[in-house]
């Protein structure tokens, strides 16, 4: 089993391997796993092996102060699952997507700074009423990728990780009125999940352009919606390819899946109602979960901030 977390210890930061069983052994000194990638997935393993075999301890995940397992330098986000964003197209009088989402990925940058932890809160911006939640799949890039092809793109992967991408939806709406962005509706947090696993730990679950593992979203202790990784158009080898072309992608960064289908508020809300899925407030629990990843655990925070005070008259 090659599934990596990262603790908080009395001696500071320590890596740790999850067990099957669902202990965890707890490495002596390393802190990162950042320094073990850069091949084809070797050394990760070796890191594996040795902590596994000499523990400073063994204990109960649920009883560590978990943190994000990886410290990505940048952050692309996509979009790669058609049943979640179809009921916003249809919204829109569409039958299906426009063309381009068919015929190449579509994503963006957002903001590595934001990054939280598993367990961590996150602070809803004060300039926003409609503040979401987004259940996505995230893959580090292990080994830096310059205009390779979808073929290529496989060795570049280190591990995956569960990903949210938080979202206010009313300041994301008025700026994409200006006909660019995802921007400030988006880079104040972005959760990770709290285990690392490596490709080849899924391998016998590999299914359509991804595997064949459930994702689920519960607010508040309700399930809100649930989803296979298998369900994406596009595979995570595409997405780094596209990327990379005529570009370069660092080691250490971070590719988003975009949202599962039932993996966030605004289309759960076009699907079924405000009223059986309001926006997010402060209080709310929310937990998300990836079968083999451990889960998102994360309260919202009332704001400490209002809106920008910089904000002109039309």
């Amino acid at each position: 089993m090659t599934r990596f977390i990262k603790a908080r210890t009395t001696a500071g930061d320590r890596i740790g391997v999850l067990r099957a069983d669902g202990s965890v052994a707890l490495a002596r000194q390393e802190s990162r796993i950042e320094p073990y990638f850069g091949d084809d997935g070797t050394a990760l393993h070796a890191l594996a092996e040795a902590i596994d075999a000499d523990p400073a301890e063994v204990c109960d995940a649920a009883a560590l102060q978990l943190r994000a397992p990886v410290d990505p330098v940048s952050m692309r986000d996509f979009m790669i699952f058609e049943e979640h964003v179809l009921p916003a197209w249809r919204s829109n009088g569409l039958t299906r997507g426009p063309e381009v989402w068919y015929q190449q990925p579509i994503g963006y940058f957002s903001n590595v700074a934001s990054l939280h932890g598993p367990r961590d809160p996150v602070e809803s911006p004060g300039d926003t009423a409609m503040l979401d939640f987004e259940l996505e799949i995230g893959a580090i890039v292990g080994r830096e990728a310059r205009s390779v092809s979808t073929s290529e793109a496989g060795h570049h992967i280190a591990g995956y990780l569960i990903l949210c991408d938080w979202s206010a939806r009313d300041l994301q709406f008025r700026e994409m009125d200006g006909l660019l962005g995802p921007f400030k509706g988006k880079d104040f947090a972005s959760s990770l999940g709290p285990v690392f696993v490596t490709p080849d730990e899924l391998a016998g679950r590999s299914m359509g352009n991804g595997y064949d593992l459930l994702m689920t979203s519960t607010v508040n202790g309700r399930q809100y919606g649930n989803d296979k990784w298998s369900s994406a158009y596009w595979s995570f080898e595409e997405l780094i390819s596209y990327s990379s072309w005529n570009s370069v992608v660092e080691a250490g960064s971070l590719i988003g899946s975009g949202t599962c289908q039932g993996g966030c508020v605004l289309e759960l809300s076009l699907r079924h109602g405000s009223d059986d899925y309001p926006w997010l407030a402060p209080g709310d629990e929310v937990l998300l979960e990836v079968q083999l990843m451990g889960a998102i655990q994360a309260k919202i925070a009332a704001p400490t901030r209002g809106s920008w005070p910089g904000k002109r008259k039309a």
